[in-house]
């Protein structure tokens, strides 16, 4: 199978309709020998942060000497993104070879139970295979929706993070955050230790209960953990940074870090993954103060206020939901110095575009709202209906490159334009400007 076969193959699984389920996924693993009990796992969902809380802590285990294995989802632009291990993106190779096997166990399994698997059911099964080959110590596994039903949730997880709970995923988790709160709790199991960001009582208490009920642990931010403090960090001709000192579990302090990360929702970020990695790895006596440092230090995360450009300076978020928009606009106003902001959004049909739209009308000089490719995102047009509805100053170009370069005029040479909405957005806008880089360095060469 060559990798562009694999592709079209995983591709092949869009489905919709399909019922939460794990019988699925449980009778694929088990046919492939239950691939996922090779290795230790540590679980990450919430409504918010868990790319970055999952890629620092699999960064920070890594340096402490583990092998480790990370699944994360959505991709940005390629299918490989979603399973590194010590940092290192799978082969095309070693996708399409994975694939190629895990294809055959799919085409079984579908046939045995009368139904279709999933495309994110069989990029995990490949992720759990592939991981098994490379013999990592422990796969740290974002989720990818809520937990009880997620297709992770076949491994018996060591260490659970649940970094906050919040309205997101109405249709399929429910409407209330308790709702969502106890579909997520479904991924905490016996001898596990739950570690959480949480601080609604009310969210706390469906966690406690959970963790009573299957015989887990649990460790909150603010009692058992906490973010002593947080100070921006400018330097000319660097990106913004922020100094942080997290007091981890057992007082364990971490003092000074230079975290290249923006906003203290990041800084929160880190200490839920430091609290998480120690958990893993102090038992196994191989927790490294110099390793967690290091780790921090390096710390990145595609599509989180990530740096395109600069002059005008151009970032973009992959923040899709109020909660995730309210934090990127307390990062804006708090960690940038611009005369003008402009920003470029696209968003999603399943999410509160209206509430968006007001947060970043809110901040902005200019929104200019737009499309990406996406199959589900909502048409310019209405977009700007909506800003209408609320008397945003707005301008409508549905032609992504267009609308990019109108807000780039709009903000001018001295301002900041913010590209987000969806992750899918995040891609468009990284394609874009590495479309526009190669270009005029063709230009240069000549």
């Amino acid at each position: 199978m060559k990798y562009s076969e694999a592709v079209d193959f995983l591709d092949g699984k869009i489905v919709l309709g399909v019922k939460p389920s794990l019988d699925r996924i449980r009778a694929l693993c088990g046919l492939m020998g239950n691939p996922q009990n090779s290795f230790d796992a540590v679980q990450v969902t919430g409504t918010n942060g868990k790319p970055s809380v999952g890629n620092m802590t699999a960064a920070i285990l890594a340096e402490c000497g583990f092998k480790v294995g990370l699944f994360t989802s959505p991709h940005l632009e390629t299918v490989r993104e979603r399973m590194t291990v010590n940092g290192r993106m799978i082969s095309t190779h070693a996708f399409a070879e994975t694939m190629e096997e895990v294809a055959g166990y799919v085409k079984r399994a579908e046939k045995e139970a009368g139904e279709q698997l999933t495309y994110f059911e069989v990029v995990t099964a490949v992720a759990y295979r592939y991981f098994e080959r490379e013999g990592i110590d422990v796969a740290v596994l974002e989720v990818g929706m809520g937990g009880r039903w997620d297709a992770t949730n076949v491994v018996d997880c060591d260490v659970a993070v649940i970094t906050n709970v919040d309205i997101d995923h109405v249709n399929e988790l429910g409407r209330t955050r308790e709702k969502i709160a106890s579909e997520k709790v479904g991924m905490i199991n016996e001898g596990c230790v739950l570690v959480t960001a949480e601080a609604r009582r009310e969210i706390l208490m469906i966690m406690a209960e959970r963790c009573e009920e299957v015989g887990a642990e649990m460790r909150v931010f603010g009692r058992d953990f906490r973010l002593d403090f947080h100070i921006p960090y400018r330097v000319a001709g660097e990106a913004p940074s922020q100094i942080i000192t997290v007091s981890g579990l057992e007082g364990h302090e971490f003092r000074e870090i230079k975290l290249p990360m923006f906003g203290k929702h990041q800084a929160v970020n880190a200490a839920c993954a430091v609290a998480a990695a120690q958990v893993y790895a102090e038992p196994r006596e191989k927790a490294s103060e110099e390793g967690f440092r290091r780790a921090l230090e390096s710390a990145s995360v595609p599509g989180r206020l990530e740096i395109l450009r600069e002059r005008p300076l151009v970032v973009t978020d992959g923040a899709h939901n109020v909660l995730g928009v309210e934090k990127l606009v307390t990062s804006l106003t708090s960690e940038f110095d611009f005369e003008r902001l402009a920003v470029v959004v696209a968003i999603l049909s399943d999410k509160d575009a209206r509430g968006i739209l007001r947060l970043l009308g809110a901040v902005a000089d200019e929104v200019v709202v737009t499309e990406n490719r996406s199959a589900r995102c909502i048409p310019s047009s209405k977009l700007a209906a909506l800003c209408r509805m609320d008397g945003i100053r707005h301008r409508e170009e549905p032609d992504f490159g267009v609308a990019v370069r109108a807000a780039m005029n709009a903000a001018g040479r001295d301002g900041m334009v913010c590209i987000t909405g969806s992750l899918f957005t995040v891609s468009e806008a990284r394609i874009y400007f590495r479309y526009q880089k190669a270009s005029r360095e063709m230009r240069q060469d000549r």
